[in-house]
């Protein structure tokens, strides 16, 4: 079997991961992979498998195409034409789509394409971007425009952001028009939160099914590490947390104010910062800009007490598996798929924006993090990458029939 992948980033990040994760299982599986991808340098291991879809400067002008005009998916026109000759050159038995979002790639010339074809092609949403007219995520915001025609978007100042004309009516009338195209699409939801928006959307006459969001468990996993000697945390609790990118829907200023409230003898370690946000943060916390590798991060995971996710919006977030993989309890908003990540031996689910009954669950999953360690392990069994992304290796032997 041949797969072609189509994601922002190729074997990083948490979406890439899992694009090179299921690239794997075709592999193993006796196939062949080729990963499109749009942004950065793809992972050592996936770069051998890798087409770039479009280079620094083509990104440049699409992001300013997106930043002035609302234009994410209008611009690398050429790029698309030059990705499609790539496509069709590999022949692929199945096409596998993840973010198509993130500047890279011209929207109706693919799925022009894509609507002259009868290769299956698969979806994975990793967000609501497809089905809205400018956001990722609109729970926030608490608009619901997008189930009738998006207008006046609320959320401009949020990826992908706009800081020219609102643009959300054209695009959602452009989304409505275009992505219908593909006569032979399945989509895939890593939760049932998100299942249960997109059949409400106009993309719900497709077939979706249910793929929970896979954890490499050989590599997040409980390490030993020096890191509380090494940054001076011996006698304190750590409260991990951690995005690829902490813009505002993250829930940044609720740790600042929950690392206030406990005191000093919990350090609130926080990793996916800017430079910025890395100096404004208040004194006792202890931010970093990025990991140095996969070991590392887990060794994290496994160095915290507790793990803290106080995102307002989202889906199935990939850090929270990852900690409870590396035996560390988690603390989330009830926000997106979170909950059902959550079980009451390995975490708490908070109302979301609660501030108090964040700090109440951070401070008894710290005091109680030894006794459910193994729980939290036992739970990141159930996404076993190895397990989940088989069921897409059934998915696509199932549609190319």
């Amino acid at each position: 079997m041949r797969v072609y992948q189509l994601n922002t980033f190729c074997g990083i990040k948490s979406t890439g991961r899992i694009a090179w994760e299921i690239c794997k299982l075709v592999l193993r599986d006796g196939g062949e992979v080729r990963f499109g991808y749009g942004s950065e340098e793809p992972s050592s291991e996936a770069a051998p498998y890798a087409y770039r879809t479009a280079g620094k400067l083509d990104r440049k002008v699409h992001g300013a195409i997106r930043k002035l005009l609302d234009g994410e998916g209008y611009g690398s026109l050429m790029a698309t034409r030059a990705l499609i000759r790539d496509i069709k050159a590999f022949q692929p038995d199945l096409i596998h789509l993840h973010n198509i979002h993130g500047a890279y790639l011209h929207l109706p010339t693919l799925f022009r394409y894509f609507a002259t074809v009868d290769t299956p092609i698969v979806w994975t949403l990793h967000d609501c971007w497809p089905f809205t007219g400018h956001c990722a995520y609109f729970d926030a915001s608490g608009c619901d425009r997008w189930l009738t025609e998006c207008h006046h978007c609320p959320s401009l100042a949020q990826y992908p952001i706009c800081k020219g004309v609102d643009g959300s009516r054209r695009n959602h009338r452009m989304k409505k028009k275009v992505l219908s195209k593909p006569r032979n699409m399945t989509f895939v939801v890593p939760c049932q939160w998100l299942q249960g928006n997109l059949v409400r959307s106009h993309l719900g006459h497709y077939p979706c099914r249910v793929i929970y969001n896979g954890v490499n468990l050989s590599q997040f996993r409980p390490v030993a590490s020096d890191l509380r000697q090494r940054y001076g945390l011996e006698n304190r609790k750590i409260v991990l947390a951690v995005a690829s990118d902490w813009d505002e829907r993250k829930g940044l200023p609720h740790l600042e104010e929950a690392a206030r409230q406990l005191g000093s003898d919990y350090c609130f370690v926080v990793i996916g910062l800017s430079a910025q946000q890395v100096a404004a943060l208040p004194e006792g916390m202890l931010g970093l800009t990025h990991t140095a590798n996969v070991e590392e991060l887990a060794a994290w995971y496994s160095a915290a007490d507790c793990f803290a996710n106080p995102t307002l919006e989202d889906n199935m977030p990939m850090v929270n598996l990852e900690a409870l993989a590396c035996g560390t309890p988690i603390a989330v908003f009830a926000t997106g798929g979170c909950p059902e990540a959550v079980t009451e031996e390995c975490g708490i689910v908070i109302p979301k924006g609660d501030q108090q009954g964040l700090c109440d669950a951070i401070e008894k999953l710290c005091q109680e993090s030894a006794e459910r360690k193994s729980a939290c392990i036992e739970r990141s069994k159930a996404f076993d990458c190895d397990l989940t992304f088989r069921s897409y290796l059934s998915l696509y032997k199932e549609l190319c029939q």
